[in-house]
């Protein structure tokens, strides 16, 4: 009796065996097919077929490529200021100058150093004129040399001084910063700046990551948008692209510079007004799209959850995307219009 009970026993667990085996080939031979269809949290859509763009989207601001900080050369007395902030100047204008009168008497100065250099310089070579070229004598003549030529140096220096002590604009622009407006006082190079900004020389800067460099190009169509005119959109193009990171960030970016309307005359574009910029890098018509919530991921592979005819299961399906908005994506292969996608609620 015992031996029948055992050999009864073995084989009830033979037939389990058997069909955990059956299931598990079951499943996964039907992997595809193993997740059922919640109506309560899970919801339905078609592909559709529309106008897809791919595009970056940047922030940045306004800022201008023609500026001019001027500053006196030398220390001085600031005799007189004639601009004054919001000013309009044209290309050479002088603005600012220190005092010349001490500069002139210093010029003065240097004048009769120099004809007394000059005259010792020709007594020198009269002396010598006869002698035999020693070392000695030789050595004499070019101390005399240089005296001279010191002289005539310092003669021009203090001309230049004289030249320098007037500030002249190297740019058509508008004066946007005056550091010490009110003439009459002492000054050094570093305490009376004057900042100048041609208003007509603006561009929209802005930064890009170092990847998403390798999809763009000079000459990219842009579309910005400034946050002080919501109301229009202005047509631009990416006219630079550094070559070297900017500095002092926390990722490697690059700066970047898309064209700006020219006309700004009535300074109605300001430096440091904040915008965004959209680069169109790519747009495809009557694409097959589906939302971008409807993805998902497994290892390295892209697949949708498509709804069975029977309206109960549902089961993976692999797919390749192409273009990628922050709402839907383009459908290269896998899908057709009449696949219903599901959704997580």
């Amino acid at each position: 009796m015992k031996k029948f009970f055992s050999i009864k026993k073995i084989i009830t667990i033979a037939v389990i065996l058997l069909i955990a085996i059956g299931v598990t080939i079951k499943v996964r031979s039907d992997g595809n097919k193993a997740q059922t269809f919640d109506i309560k949290t899970e919801s339905t859509v078609s592909p559709t077929r529309q106008n897809i763009k791919e595009e970056i989207t940047l922030t940045g601001s306004i800022d201008a490529t023609s500026k001019a900080n001027l500053q006196f050369q030398t220390s001085g007395q600031l005799a007189w200021v004639g601009v004054k902030v919001g000013d309009k100047v044209k290309k050479y204008q002088a603005i600012a100058s220190l005092n010349k009168e001490i500069l002139k008497k210093q010029l003065q100065s240097d004048f009769n150093n120099y004809k007394t250099a000059a005259s010792n310089f020709y007594d020198k070579a009269d002396e010598y004129k006869d002698s035999v070229l020693t070392t000695e004598v030789r050595r004499i003549l070019e101390r005399n040399q240089n005296t001279l030529d010191n002289s005539v140096i310092n003669y021009e220096l203090q001309d230049l001084a004289i030249k320098y002590s007037t500030l002249i604009s190297p740019i058509t622009g508008v004066v946007v910063d005056i550091e010490q407006p009110n003439s009459g006082v002492n000054v050094t190079p570093s305490s009376a700046s004057f900042v100048i900004i041609d208003p007509n020389s603006i561009y929209f800067r802005s930064k890009i990551d170092q990847e998403d460099v390798p999809k763009i190009k000079v000459g990219d169509k842009t579309t910005i948008k400034l946050d002080s005119f919501p109301e229009k959109t202005f047509e631009s193009e990416i006219e630079y692209i550094a070559f070297t990171p900017i500095t002092g960030e926390s990722n490697t970016i690059y700066e970047l510079r898309f064209k700006f309307p020219k006309e700004n005359d009535n300074l109605q574009y300001r430096l440091g007004m904040d915008g965004d910029a959209v680069i169109s890098l790519k747009e495809v018509e009557n694409a097959l799209t589906v939302p971008v919530e409807s993805l998902h991921q497994e290892n390295g592979q892209i697949y949708v959850f498509v709804k069975e005819n029977d309206n109960t299961n549902m089961s993976k399906k692999y797919i390749k995307t192409g273009i990628e908005t922050d709402t839907f994506v383009e459908i290269l292969e896998g899908l057709s219009e009449n696949d219903q996608i599901v959704i997580t609620k």
